[in-house]
């Protein structure tokens, strides 16, 4: 598999950091059969994913802190054949930061203090240096931006109806406005 255009879709379980024998990061992502490294750092690659969709990873983030009234660590959005919902397990911001599709998470558990291991769709796990605790409220996070996704879309659907009454704008040669004609 060339991994020089690789993208995130529906079959990306989560994006570890892993760093090569000259101390660079780089993404381990993790797919239902197998995993593979990119030469990108994770966050590098979750924003060229982005790109291609139209957008970036800073306003995915953007996006995603406006409809979460403003928090730390957010979730972000990647569209595809169906939303994926992509989670830090810590600040994006550090390298040692995980991300998991919250649609592979299974399970997860504390297995020492400070350790959580994540149980995948497929049964692979995952042991991270994070409380289950603090993975617990990413997760939540996360179902909460997928939820309130879900709910504005849901909403939306039903403000759409039929006019009462046909219009047809105009405007007029020296006007500032559009007028009902």
């Amino acid at each position: 598999m060339s991994t020089d255009m690789f993208e995130i879709r529906q079959e990306t379980m989560g994006i570890v950091p892993e760093y090569d024998a000259c101390g660079d990061l780089h993404a381990k992502v993790l797919l239902p059969d197998e995993y593979v490294t990119i030469g990108e750092s994770p966050t590098q690659l979750i924003d060229r994913t982005l790109r291609l969709q139209g957008t970036s990873f800073r306003g995915a983030r953007d996006g995603a802190n406006y409809i979460l009234s403003r928090t730390h660590n957010t979730p972000v959005r990647i569209d595809g054949e169906e939303t994926i919902i992509l989670f830090p397990t810590t600040s994006p911001s550090r390298e040692d930061c995980t991300w998991f599709a919250l649609h592979h998470i299974d399970r997860y558990e504390a297995v020492e203090k400070g350790k959580t291991c994540v149980t995948l769709t497929n049964g692979h796990t995952v042991t991270l240096p994070v409380s289950r605790f603090s993975f617990h409220n990413q997760f939540q996070k996360a179902l909460r931006f997928k939820y309130q996704l879900v709910e504005r879309r849901t909403t939306r659907m039903f403000l759409i109806r039929e006019p009462k009454k046909c219009y047809h704008l105009v405007k007029r040669d020296g006007g500032r406005n559009f007028e009902d004609s």
